[in-house]
């Protein structure tokens, strides 16, 4: 296990996601509630209790809108330092926003992280004392080629398709082309809706999510082959869209290698028809997380070389 530190702090790096919250090495669902329910973690902070994990967020723009992501990057830091062993540290946070809203969100998205500094709280029982001394953001899904060692050069098409949005960012040789990145709301989610309504039509039965989250994974589930069936048929044209989207944008397969990162990864490889050695899936959900820390180091270190330059 990797461990990043910098004059003293933790690097941990934070992948705030609509469906699901990932760090270096943990995922849970990005959910908060008022109050625990039954098989929810419960997080305890200044007073309250929030139950942590029992569903998915919907989609906002803006993540700093409301406390939840707060809560969820406390529950994202305890998770990470239970898996270390850790219950106290020092943290320098590594977190992202999509390429497209970089220059509009980065500021903003610090600040609401770094809203408290010295915090106490509890999660599962458990007491953590953090201090918070720092917090970068980067470009999200661009992070998860920091950890990959394939040979990613000439033309290439990043897709990040998460629960919310997919982010597409045209890049030369590793690096995204100015005017070549895209976001919009037609993430796992907008599939997910539409393979539930269409169990209820074609089964007169509804499916709970984290069913059909398991035949987007797998390509199956222990269901009869109708469910299956009904729920394939709509991943299927899905990911049809998905690709149709990327060539309305400039994607030519016959030019450009295409990286998909994100729970779409998953949706493409089980249901898309497509040229693997032309399509490659980065299947590690945790990728974005390790590369927002790799990505903080290398810039404070570039940082602290030019303050003694100068």
């Amino acid at each position: 296990m990797q461990e990043l530190y910098y004059n003293g702090k933790l690097i941990l790096g934070v992948d705030h996601g609509y469906g699901n919250m990932k760090t270096a090495h943990r995922i849970f669902a990005a959910s908060v509630e008022k109050e625990v329910q039954l098989g929810a973690n419960a997080l305890e902070y200044k007073g309250k209790e929030y139950g942590i994990g029992g569903g998915h967020k919907e989609f906002q723009v803006q993540k700093i809108n409301d406390e939840d992501y707060w809560i969820l990057t406390l529950a994202a830091v305890a998770e990470e330092l239970k898996f270390r062993g850790k219950n106290e540290e020092i943290l320098h946070l590594a977190a992202g926003v999509p390429l497209f809203w970089v220059k509009e969100q980065k500021e903003s998205f610090r600040e609401y992280l770094l809203c408290e500094k010295d915090i106490y709280f509890k999660y599962n029982g458990e007491s953590y004392h953090v201090v918070i001394a720092d917090a970068s953001i980067h470009p999200q899904g661009y992070a998860a080629f920091i950890n990959y060692d394939g040979d990613i050069r000439g033309n290439t098409v990043l897709a990040d398709i998460g629960n919310g949005t997919m982010n597409v960012a045209f890049m030369q040789n590793r690096k995204p082309l100015a005017g070549k990145i895209f976001t919009e709301q037609f993430g796992v989610y907008q599939c997910m809706k539409k393979a539930r309504n269409e169990v209820m039509r074609n089964c007169q039965c509804e499916v709970p999510d984290h069913i059909i989250e398991e035949v987007f994974r797998k390509g199956t589930a222990d269901i009869p082959e109708r469910y299956i069936q009904a729920i394939s048929e709509v991943a299927k044209d899905y990911v049809k869209q998905v690709f149709s989207k990327l060539r309305e944008y400039g994607y030519n397969p016959d030019l450009m290698k295409l990286y998909v990162i994100g729970g779409g990864g998953c949706l493409i490889k089980n249901f898309a028809e497509y040229d693997a050695d032309r399509v490659v899936i980065i299947q590690d959900i945790c990728a974005t997380a390790k590369g927002y820390e790799l990505l903080a180091l290398q810039t404070l270190k570039r940082t602290q070389s030019r303050g003694k330059a100068s």
